[in-house]
């Protein structure tokens, strides 16, 4: 039994005759008539009398009529239903991202995209780079901000919003302070401040220093505002992102790049078994027309 049976049942019943059913319905009279033969016969009931020349509604036609209404009501409301989930499922994005919003101008992507788009809810989680990996293994967000170089290209589709690099930093009173590039052999003998363990800024940092056979003497790991109180007295160097310092304004500092130089990419990323809808498709197709501005 179908729902396309149940609705010509009821046309037939609610029309004059099968010709006007058929009609309604859009098909022809012997399709109509061996719908409801098959359906008939599946319930094993006769729904309709044909001793006479118009067929009329037997006691079982009856009472299946009011059962197949409800039916039909039913699968109406359940599509009716199904429908307003997936638009209000379809109208949320959630988006997790490292603590680099105003570092690399973020806050004026999502403000962008919330004006341009009002119909989306937007919800922006900010959390650090373990927290990121834990919710990205259970599916917690939508999309995802950060490095590129934490995210695996076997389970993620990256889309490039912009890139950062790796420079050294230092106090300025340091004897490298004039330097207009150092390479990692320039600075292997020196102390090390680098960022907290869990951060992707200092699995870079560790990788690099092994590709280049360096025993780096890592004398503390901090937060970034930390990590330049520490410089700026001369206690260490570090390595950081440059665009750290259009957030932190601190004195004493200087910034080196390396040579060569280790470029960062900071990306829009989604789980290749998140599957694509209309806000996650909206979102990217805007963060492809702003990043040339970032």
């Amino acid at each position: 039994m179908t729902f396309e049976q149940l609705n010509y049942f009821i046309a037939v019943v609610e029309s004059d005759t099968f010709f006007d059913a058929a009609y309604k319905m859009n098909i022809s009279q012997s399709s109509l008539s061996k719908h409801i033969m098959k359906l008939e016969k599946e319930l094993d009931l006769k729904l309709f009398d044909r001793s006479s020349r118009s067929a009329t509604l037997t006691q079982a036609g009856e009472f299946f009529y009011n059962e197949a209404k409800q039916l039909v009501k039913h699968y109406q409301n359940t599509l009716k239903n199904v429908e307003n989930f997936k638009t209000t499922h379809e109208n949320k994005l959630h988006i997790a991202v490292l603590p680099i919003q105003t570092q690399y101008n973020l806050n004026e992507l999502f403000n962008n995209f919330k004006r341009q788009n009002p119909n989306i809810d937007l919800q922006i989680t900010e959390v650090e780079d373990d927290k990121l990996i834990e919710g990205i293994e259970k599916n917690k967000y939508d999309l995802i901000i950060a490095r590129e170089a934490m995210f695996d290209k076997a389970n993620f589709t990256t889309y490039l919003l912009t890139q950062d690099e790796l420079v050294v930093t230092l106090s300025s009173n340091h004897r490298f302070s004039q330097y207009n590039k150092l390479t990692f052999y320039d600075i292997a003998d020196e102390d090390f401040i680098l960022m907290n363990p869990y951060t992707s800024i200092y699995q870079l940092c560790i990788n690099e220093l092994k590709n280049h056979n360096i025993n780096a003497n890592i004398i503390k790991t901090a937060r970034t505002e930390s990590i330049l109180g520490s410089v700026s007295i001369n206690e260490g160097i570090s390595l950081l992102p440059k665009s750290n310092f259009e957030v932190f304004h601190k004195k004493n500092i200087n910034t080196i790049s390396l040579d060569p130089s280790i470029k960062l990419s900071v990306v829009l990323a989604k789980h290749k078994s998140t599957k694509y809808n209309f806000s996650i498709k909206k979102f990217i197709d805007f963060v492809e027309d702003f990043k040339s501005e970032l």
